[in-house]
């Protein structure tokens, strides 16, 4: 089977989970918020691969319109018990859709959970431009406690 190989932009693997390893152990107030989602299995899972081209491959075979792998062997779907299975998520209920934050309530639960004063929670949003904290601001944070 011959196969045309488009141009496609380089593909950046993600992963922070040895980065979140360094935090150590979160707040118990952060703790409870996660293990009453139910994603505390996430917690460690990372990707840590070395093969792009294993990667590659996958993502060249992915098709966005049906959300499957088109392989040489047929169509793959990621079903929900495979996410059960490899993630050890527990697949039940209603799907959970969050509702955006404002900035003020955001800035409100960095000091309640995080401990860090109002004007250190404000510059983060300013240099954030909405609801979200770096990484990198977070592991200060962190570093700050030990």
């Amino acid at each position: 089977m011959l196969r045309v190989f488009q141009e496609c932009p380089e593909l950046k693997l993600s992963s922070h989970g040895r980065k979140m390893a360094k935090f150590g152990r979160a707040t118990p107030e952060i703790e409870g918020l996660v293990v009453a989602s139910g994603l505390s299995p996430l917690i460690m899972c990372s990707l840590d691969t070395g093969d792009r081209r294993l990667m590659s491959t996958f993502v060249e075979y992915w098709h966005k319109e049906t959300s499957r792998f088109h392989l040489p062997v047929g169509e793959v779907t990621i079903t929900l018990d495979d996410v059960t299975s490899l993630l050890h998520l527990p697949i039940i209920g209603v799907l959970h859709s969050f509702e955006l934050l404002h900035v003020d309530d955001v800035v409100d639960m960095l000091v309640e959970l995080l401990e860090v004063s109002i004007a250190e929670a404000r510059v983060e949003k300013i240099q954030c431009h909405g609801s979200y904290v770096r990484l990198s601001w977070l592991h200060d944070v962190y570093q700050m406690k030990i």
